[in-house]
């Protein structure tokens, strides 16, 4: 990609993994790139924060400047348990499994961290027709010729220019934590911990795979392993979950600190009765457990005059996917290329969007239909015979997280 102009501008909202990957892409092709985050202090340890990754983010690392270099644990092979703990299925498979932190870390490489700003919360654009000017809650104003919301599945900035789009609950949410390698049993370090690993059973998946440990470590012994553990809740069960102990509610998740201790207690309880003793050991080496409601949304357009979505802003996909942190840096890779290929900025957005939008539409309805397998969002006999396929010990191994789901079909 070759720059046409070093004096065009981009405002880039939000800091975090999207907004990184466009920072990085724009600096490349002579773009003047600010970013400006909301929070007023450096963004580490996202809890687990972690994904599979797939071969668009390794493009996108490659292309972007941040490169590869021990982005993440290697996993060979992927398994599933019975109740009992016992091996049912197995399938080779080679995949790199990375952090929040890690990739956050390569990434602040390849941008100008002179342009990185803290403590700027976004609260409302102004559009010309041949730029945009960002105003920020703190009283400050820029202009610019193209401003780039990457500030999530909550965008403040779609907010404002598609208030209409609003994430859409699953049904079901998703226990998650870390436990040490060291702190697992001799048996689950050897039976569970070098793998993909699922349990399934009716309305319930349990999941998990090695990740890197503190401050990014990679060695064996002082790695971590990432446990999720998927139920089903109807939206009234799903409002009282969201208390914490004050009464306080929160509209998308409790922070995880602030987990209520019933809830925690509970959990473990049946988690007792229902999972196989690997996953466990695992739950209890977690000192602090904590829940994600499972949301997606797919916003009609990535466009808004001059201002782009990229990545969780534009199009949440369910996480059994495992592509939401690709499909960020494909998109903030598709942007770049439309605006090198065009000199009117206009038309470059007009390009980026036909090319990503259906694509966002398509990876948000398959994380749907991954989502079968917990039985909720049937409705046809294909869906039925689908997640019939998802509840098989094979089947599952074949479809989670896997990099070729978009030319995949049931």
């Amino acid at each position: 990609m070759a720059a046409k102009s070093n004096e065009r501008r981009a405002i880039v909202i939000g800091g975090s993994i999207a907004g990184l990957f466009i920072g990085a892409f724009l600096r490349r092709i002579g773009w003047r790139v600010d970013i400006y985050e909301r929070s007023s202090i450096e963004l580490i340890g996202r809890g687990v924060g972690t994904f599979a990754t797939h071969l668009e983010l390794f493009e996108a690392l490659d292309k972007c400047g941040a490169g590869t270099v021990d982005i993440g644990v290697i996993v060979y092979k992927r398994i599933t348990f019975d109740r009992k703990g016992n091996v049912i299925a197995e399938k080779p498979q080679l995949q790199i499994v990375t952090s929040w932190d890690r990739l956050r870390q390569v990434l602040l490489k390849a941008i100008d961290r002179q342009r990185y700003h803290f403590g700027y919360p976004f609260d409302r654009v102004e559009q010309d027709g041949s730029g945009v000017r960002v105003h920020f809650a703190n009283g400050r104003s820029e202009k610019a010729d193209l401003v780039i919301g990457c500030d999530g599945f909550r965008s403040s900035v779609r907010a404002r220019l598609a208030p209409e789009v609003q994430p859409i609950y699953s049904g079901y949410y998703i226990w998650r934590g870390a436990p040490n390698e060291s702190d697992l049993s001799p048996e689950t370090r050897k039976s569970m911990f070098p793998y993909y690993s699922f349990f399934l059973d009716d309305q319930l998946q349990a999941l998990g795979y090695p990740i890197s440990g503190a401050d990014d470590e990679l060695r064996a012994g002082h790695r971590r392993y990432n446990f999720g553990w998927y139920r089903v809740a109807d939206a009234t069960k799903l409002k009282q979950m969201c208390l914490d102990d004050d009464g306080r509610e929160y509209e998308f998740g409790v922070p995880p600190p602030l987990v209520r201790k019933d809830l925690i207690a509970q959990m473990r309880a049946e988690a007792e009765t229902l999972l196989p003793p690997q996953y466990l050991d695992c739950l209890r080496h977690i000192d602090q457990p904590f829940f994600t409601p499972v949301y997606d949304f797919c916003s009609p357009s990535l466009v808004y005059g001059r201002v782009a979505l990229v990545g969780d802003a534009a199009s949440t996909p369910r996480p059994h996917i495992g592509f939401g942190v690709s499909k960020a840096g494909a998109e903030a890779q598709a942007l770049a290329e439309a605006l090198s290929n065009y000199d009117d900025v206009d038309r470059a957005l007009t390009a980026y969007n036909s090319v990503r939008q259906p694509l966002s539409e398509r990876i948000v309805a398959h994380g749907r239909k991954l989502g079968m397998q917990l039985g909720v969002g049937t409705q046809t006999n294909e869906d039925r015979a689908f997640a019939k396929l998802l509840q098989s010990p094979r089947g599952i191994l074949d479809w989670i997280a896997v990099p070729n789901f978009l030319d995949a079909r049931p």
